[in-house]
């Protein structure tokens, strides 16, 4: 079931395996497997790589660390389907195959129905996608199976395919073939719905038949309310048609010579990892690398963290492209998977994703994705699991690398989770709202709560316990956050209002404003059959009946946001007029709005983000406004790098740091990292700047030669 739809843009692929390990006879078992199964000689790839073998042996001086980072880049030029002979961008070609359309479907679930020699004659035909609803989960909640059999022209041979299955209510697996090419959600015992996400599968070179007749199969659960394929775009597409349709990445694949060494590279990366060697994988990358939050400094806390776990790791690259990007950058697209072992059993530390890894071509090393908008997880203690989160970082993050941000927590509603808000573009949206909209830039994070109702649940998950001393904790030291509640807001939608209400009005210590779009304000999760554990006194009440029993003071601590549209769908317009109410007779500001069209969906609440993030960034500037302290700055020196290290405190939180060299004339520049003085006499003049604009006074050290100093 789902409150809210979307439409969004298309698919994501790939498909050839990249085998990493620290046995050369195993990397060429590896290869003869995988070229096997893309009907492909090996005779050519084992000949070369003896050869290497051979010669690398005979250089006894190398380490055996050297001579599996060869063999492996070796592995990882071989198996990139892009470099047969010449230029690589001819090598490929594009396709596009729309399956929109007649398909055949039956309500049931039989596993037979996934093999392509199913008779399905006798099911009915339907129009797929099903934009105007899906009636024959109207009054069934269950499973069903659509088919459709289509020719695959012979030209596709040799390409990596993605199948893009667009949007499905709840849950679904898909089969090519009888080969199960990918899923999403959950499906019963314990189903989890998935309904937000878009399904991007690759395509295994064993499942399509080319130049002949294909059967496509999709097993499809829905749980409750509506189901359905509700939306597309759904087809199989080679990956450059991917990149450019959803990622807006074209440009031709990279030359033989360009592909060899950007792919020798996760070569090395992949020999790295399976001789826990951390510090060399760590060479391999740029000093301004930045990937899904991870700067080197936090990518390699990580891998040491996953290399205690696991003693080696296993990274594997598929179905690798090496793309002249038409922006000027040259981009990596590969499916990359990193597995090893947790507590002696076999753990996926980065499950099979697709990336795009952005390589500096003067220092052949990488510099990731240095992406803003993005999935990250806590690994939770608590949970005994990852909870994940998507992360937004504002325009100048990266460009300021310095500054501190406020941060506002998002909530999703019931059924949804962390990943709802890639296909509603909300890293556009957030861009439009701090760029063009003038609003305080901040960080927002998006966890991921299922239908738990940010709780923590009896028997189940300890959601809010996780949030609060766990997610909070890791964002603050991760992130350059201003750690303290005046700049920490939370915002809602549906049960994500209940979520940022009843969290907040629970935690004034932690968060200074709250937002609700058409939320949940007037249900306690009891009455949905979610309860806490600590018996009677342990349940979470209604917002509403928290701020009831709260008095002036303790609500006045906060700047509140709710609204809600007149045909809710569930009467939270309702929950608007209550809370109205009782904050309107206790004296406290709020601002709230009651739409007089619309019901509980997206056209409700989307169009209106600026009014709820215009909450959150007013309550920001009203207290840097009266932050009239400013920033104290100092500096130590690294004796042995000789480098000298720039940093400040202040209350409210650092805008920027700045310094000059030698001179004292008002000319500063922007510190960005370490400064290397040399072996000279040195007079380091730096000073900070806090988020608020005050400027703290210049502070001034003089550093002489080491010589000097003995």
């Amino acid at each position: 079931m789902r409150h809210a739809r979307s439409r969004v843009a298309t698919p994501t692929c790939i498909s050839v395996n990249v085998p990493s390990t620290v046995e050369l006879h195993w990397i060429f078992r590896a290869i003869d497997t995988a070229l096997c199964e893309r009907s492909e000689s090996v005779s050519t790839t084992t000949t070369k790589l003896e050869h290497m073998h051979t010669t690398l042996q005979s250089r006894r001086t190398r380490s055996r660390a050297r001579l599996i980072t060869a063999a492996v880049a070796a592995v990882a030029v071989v198996l990139a389907p892009a470099l047969s002979s010449g230029a690589a961008a001819e090598t490929t070609s594009t396709v596009n195959i729309d399956l929109a359309g007649d398909w055949k479907f039956q309500l049931g679930d039989d596993p037979s129905w996934s093999d392509p020699g199913f008779d399905d004659s006798a099911w009915s035909t339907l129009q797929v996608p099903e934009v105007d609803g899906a009636p024959q989960f109207a009054d069934y909640d269950g499973f069903g199976w659509y088919r459709l059999t289509f020719d695959l022209p012979a030209s596709a041979d040799g390409t990596n395919l993605v199948a893009s299955l667009g949007f499905i209510d709840d849950v679904d697996e898909a089969y090519l073939n009888g080969v199960k090419i990918g899923g999403s959600g959950l499906m019963p015992p314990e189903p989890k719905s998935q309904w937000f996400q878009q399904r991007l599968y690759p395509v295994p070179a064993a499942a399509p038949l080319f130049g002949q007749s294909n059967t496509l199969a999709v097993r499809v659960y829905d749980m409750s309310g509506g189901g359905g394929w509700y939306q597309g775009p759904i087809g199989l597409f080679s990956k450059d048609a991917v990149r450019d349709t959803v990622y807006g990445i074209s440009g031709p694949l990279a030359d033989t010579a360009t592909t060899e060494w950007a792919t020798a590279l996760l070569g090395e990366q992949s020999a790295a990892l399976a001789a826990g060697d951390v510090d060399a994988y760590l060479d391999t990358l740029a000093g301004d690398y930045f990937h899904d939050g991870r700067d080197r400094d936090r990518r390699a806390a990580e891998l040491r963290s996953w290399v205690d776990d696991s003693g080696s790791l296993t990274l594997v690259d598929a179905g690798v492209e090496v793309v002249e990007s038409t922006d000027g950058r040259l981009i990596v697209d590969t499916n990359r998977s990193i597995t090893g072992t947790k507590d002696g059993v076999n753990f996926d530390f980065l499950p099979n994703v697709q990336e795009f890894l952005t390589i500096d071509r003067a220092s052949r090393t990488e510099l990731g994705n240095q992406s803003r908008f993005f999935r990250d997880f806590v690994e939770s203690e608590l949970e005994d699991a990852r909870r994940e989160y998507v992360t937004y970082l504002p325009p100048s993050y990266l460009e300021d690398g310095n500054r501190e941000y406020p941060v506002v927590y998002l909530l999703h509603g019931v059924n949804g989770g962390s990943r709802e808000w890639e296909p509603r573009d909300f890293g556009t949206r957030l861009d439009e709202l701090y760029a063009a909209g003038g609003l305080e830039e901040s960080i927002v994070i998006m966890p991921d709560a299922a239908s738990l109702w940010y709780v923590d649940n009896e028997g189940g998950t300890p959601w809010r316990s996780m949030f609060i001393d766990e997610l909070i904790p890791q964002v603050d030291a991760e992130y350059r956050t201003l750690a303290s509640r005046e700049f920490r807001g939370l915002s809602g939608v549906s049960m994500g209002g209940f979520g940022a209400y009843s969290i907040g009005l629970a935690h004034p210590e932690l968060f200074s404003s709250l937002a609700s779009h058409m939320g949940a304000l007037n249900i306690p999760p009891a009455a949905v059959g979610i309860t806490s554990p600590g018996g009677p006194d342990g349940q979470s009440q209604a917002p509403i009946a928290d701020a009831s029993a709260m008095s002036t003071d303790e609500l006045s601590q906060y700047e509140f946001f709710f609204d809600a549209c007149e045909f809710d769908d569930y009467a939270f317009d309702n929950a608007v007029r209550s809370l109205e109410g009782i904050l309107t007779a206790k004296g406290v500001d709020y601002t709230s709005a009651i739409y007089p069209e619309g019901r509980h969906n997206d056209d409700c609440w989307v169009p209106r983000i600026g009014d709820s993030f215009g909450l959150h960034s007013d309550h920001v500037r009203e207290v840097l406004a009266a932050d009239v302290t400013a920033p104290t700055a100092s500096a130590t020196l690294d004796a042995r790098a000789r480098t000298v290290t720039i940093s400040a405190t202040d209350d409210a939180g650092i805008g920027s740091l700045e310094y000059s060299l030698n001179r004292a004339n008002g000319s500063f520049a922007s510190y960005d990292g370490p400064i290397a003085i040399g072996e000279r006499a040195v007079t380091v003049y730096f000073r900070a700047v806090d988020v608020a604009g005050n400027t703290g006074k210049v502070e001034k050290v003089r550093y002489l030669p080491t010589k000097a100093r003995r």
